[in-house]
């Protein structure tokens, strides 16, 4: 197969990615919500709406967590689907893969094979910064909304009589978020697919595959 077809079908890969998911926010590997690359330009997720009862499942139907959560663990699904903002990392991903895909036609030979080495390793890195920019903001969002209902509740009282420090474990409970903000296989996918396509499109930047003769084969007169 022609290496510059193998770049146009890893790019058109990519560009599907986006409409899987590409990350969610989970709890006890029950998703409480997912978003796909799509979602993520937006700033939205879409909540699990079963996730009570799938998460009621994986806990062996314990009375005790829905008692004293409503069985979600005391996870708030609403947070986790908060409106966070326009994700500028994702459509620039979009654009520059689809322009990436676009430039392949445009061009011949070294040119053509620079311009997608080119496109597929800022797509890489657009994708790349897409998970880390939600992972961010969402991390962030579900501190603050986490932290004021803990603030308000805690016996311990404010930062100056907690002897956790700040109204709340902090560290532990950075890291339980950090956890739970997991990546999905959209977004593994558009990454391997650029990654794919970055590899044609130097082999391409090269000259191509080399080719070898068949064992046996005579020498040239």
């Amino acid at each position: 197969m022609n290496l510059m077809n193998i770049v146009r079908i890893a790019k058109i890969v990519a560009l599907l990615a986006f409409v899987m998911p590409w990350v969610a926010v989970s709890c006890q590997n029950v998703d409480v919500a997912t978003a796909s690359g799509i979602e993520l330009m937006q700033g939205k997720m879409t909540a699990n709406p079963d996730f009570e009862k799938q998460l009621g499942q994986r806990m062996g139907g314990l009375g005790g967590l829905e008692k004293n959560s409503g069985g979600s663990g005391g996870i708030d699904a609403s947070a986790s689907t908060s409106d966070l903002g326009v994700n500028y990392f994702a459509i620039a991903a979009a654009i520059v893969i689809l322009a990436g895909l676009g430039l392949t036609f445009a061009g011949k030979g070294k040119t053509a094979g620079r311009n997608a080495l080119v496109t597929s390793l800022l797509g890489l890195a657009l994708v790349f910064g897409t998970v880390w920019w939600w992972k961010d903001s969402a991390g962030r969002d579900m501190q603050e909304q986490q932290g004021g209902r803990a603030e308000a509740a805690s016996p311990f009282g404010g930062a100056e009589g907690n002897p956790f420090g700040g109204g709340g474990m902090d560290a532990m409970g950075a890291q339980m978020m950090s956890n739970m903000l997991q990546e999905r296989f959209g977004y593994w996918l558009a990454l391997i697919a650029l990654g794919v396509g970055a590899g044609a499109a130097g082999l391409v930047m090269m000259g191509g595959v080399p080719a070898t003769k068949p064992e046996g084969t005579p020498p040239a007169a």
